[in-house]
């Protein structure tokens, strides 16, 4: 009896939730250092250092784990002055992140689309809408960049105006709110994003606002949709997380499928909701021709995307003395010169030898997939080890946690700053002091977003397990990973900025430690055990 008590024991929901976060965390370590340049002098005690960042992960989450077991918030009462002091602090640093980057942070992407929006000569590549309303009105107003960056300052103001109420109404004191909305503000790559008028910003934003919508539609059971300004809220949240990226789609449809199973009274408004966003999409080709719009996501290049993994695979063996057959190398030369594929090769990422201009053949691509996907298996299995590590390089971006945001990176950056120069100075300044400190984790380091979620996800699990709608609010983010851990081969930060912005409302969700007993957190105050420590 007591070897199975010891063996349930050891079986228990901790332990295995703390082995799961510990095998990621070690291999997330142990492929930062095979992927760097000291790799080799290491390499003979790599079972040591394996071991003891294991050690050190397990018992440091059981730590965390034993800490967040009791926590209870006292949110206290919600007042309208506060919206003064939230609003103060959010517009002052739209205002740092406009100097410090002025006229913008202009990606090529957005400089295409301000194109767009001043000549009237639109097309699908990037998303219309967001065309319309982050560069056509603000350059009907101002013709400048900063318009559009402003535009972008506005959105993230209402967003995280609401992200204040939220953890006022659910979690936190005022004092609170505003260490933690100070922390967000203050983080560089918040002041950088802020005015880089791409659509993954304000995507990644709708996703924010889309997962405390989540929270708040489990925390009542359902009975949040049931005001109509909220049906409002929630339906404009859901357009714009499909409508702000092309890609947005399935983020909706996996989120909507989930709600529209679990909660039986909103199954109605759920399945409407569904309908107009699918139907919205049907008449998009009907729209464009009216208006003249150009199409240009060609057949064949939506049918290359899936291939984007595999021919960056194919690319990296290549081009770093993998087994390659003669065969092999005809079907690469079918689809760019072989020459391209050395002369634009890049281990994290496909975009640019995709988008070289220089013979990319993404017809042959398209009708031949089936060829390439078998191509790509043979080096695969005759390179198990290059193949492996390629996949590490391109999806590095996504879940390692050690990759940082490079602000001083001008690769892309089209537009020359002409801002006050003392600014610019004491902001660099701020970023170096960071890059040198361990704020650098959790401030610029861009893959701390997934490990957080992650962490609080496990924390859901261990205090919600037998509630499976608990695990609704994740649903958002995570299928946004997955988006882009199997369509976007690209390094850029940008791309998982969502992972950052939801992992800040997820904690605080995973930490409060709910109880069937919670039917209106607003006034829980009352009914917290006695014994629980209040923070």
């Amino acid at each position: 009896m007591n070897i199975k008590n010891e063996i349930r024991q050891l079986l228990s929901l901790d332990n295995v939730l703390c082995s799961i976060m510990t095998i990621y965390c070690t291999i997330n370590a142990l492929c930062s250092i095979y992927t760097s340049s000291f790799f080799q002098n290491i390499k003979g005690y790599l079972l040591l250092i394996c071991i003891t960042i294991a050690t050190i992960t397990f018992i440091g989450l059981k730590i965390i784990f034993k800490k967040t077991e009791n926590i209870y918030f006292k949110c206290g009462n919600y007042r309208k002055k506060e919206l003064i002091i939230y609003s103060t602090l959010i517009v002052f640093a739209c205002v740092v992140s406009i100097a410090w980057n002025y006229p913008a942070s202009i990606h090529s992407d957005a400089m295409h689309q301000y194109h767009q929006a001043t000549t009237n000569q639109y097309n699908d590549i990037h998303p219309l809408l967001h065309t319309l309303i982050f560069f056509k009105i603000p350059s009907i107003i101002w013709q400048s960049y900063t318009s559009c960056a402003i535009s972008q300052c506005l959105f993230i103001y209402l967003v995280l105006m609401y992200f204040c109420y939220f953890c006022r109404k659910y979690y936190l004191n005022l004092t609170q709110t505003v260490v933690f909305l100070t922390f967000i503000l203050i983080n560089p790559t918040f002041l950088k994003m802020a005015t880089m008028p791409l659509k993954d910003v304000p995507f990644s934003y709708s996703l924010l606002l889309g997962t405390l919508f989540l929270i708040e539609i489990f925390i009542s059971n359902g009975e949040w949709l049931t005001k109509k300004h909220n049906k409002i809220l929630f339906c404009l949240v859901c357009f714009c997380i499909v409508f702000f990226r092309h890609n947005g789609l399935a983020n909706f449809l996996l989120m909507i499928i989930p709600l529209i199973i679990s909660y039986k009274a909103s199954k109605c408004f759920f399945i409407t909701l569904c309908i107009t966003f699918t139907i919205s999409k049907l008449i998009a080709a009907p729209i464009f021709n009216t208006f003249g719009i150009k199409k240009t996501w060609s057949k064949a290049e939506l049918i290359g995307v899936p291939l984007n993994h595999p021919l960056n695979t194919i690319s990296y063996i290549y081009n770093n003395g993998g087994i390659v057959s003669e065969y092999d190398k005809e079907i690469m030369n079918k689809i760019n010169d072989l020459d391209n594929w050395e002369k634009y090769y890049n281990k994290y990422s496909f975009y640019n030898f995709k988008k070289s201009n220089h013979g990319y053949n993404e017809e042959y691509v398209a009708q031949n997939y089936g060829e390439i996907i078998k191509t790509w298996l043979q080096m695969a299995y005759k390179n198990p080890v290059l193949a492996i590590k390629s996949e590490i390089n391109i999806t590095s971006h996504i879940w390692c946690v050690q990759k940082s945001f490079n602000f001083i990176d001008k690769k892309y950056i089209v537009i020359e700053y002409s801002g006050p120069q003392w600014v610019s100075n004491i902001m660099d300044k701020y970023v170096q002091i960071l890059q040198r400190t361990h704020f650098k984790n959790i401030m610029i380091d861009v893959g701390e977003g997934l490990l957080l979620i992650l962490l609080s996800l496990c924390l859901t699990i261990r205090k919600m397990q037998h509630n499976n709608k608990a695990y609704i609010p994740y649903i958002l983010v995570l299928s946004n990973v997955l988006v882009i851990l199997c369509l976007i081969t690209s390094g850029a930060p940008r791309f998982v900025y969502s992972s950052i912005l939801c992992s800040y409302p997820l904690i605080l969700y995973a930490l409060l430690g709910q109880s069937k007993n919670y039917k209106d957190l607003s006034n829980r105050e009352t009914i917290i055990p006695q014994k629980a420590p209040i923070i």
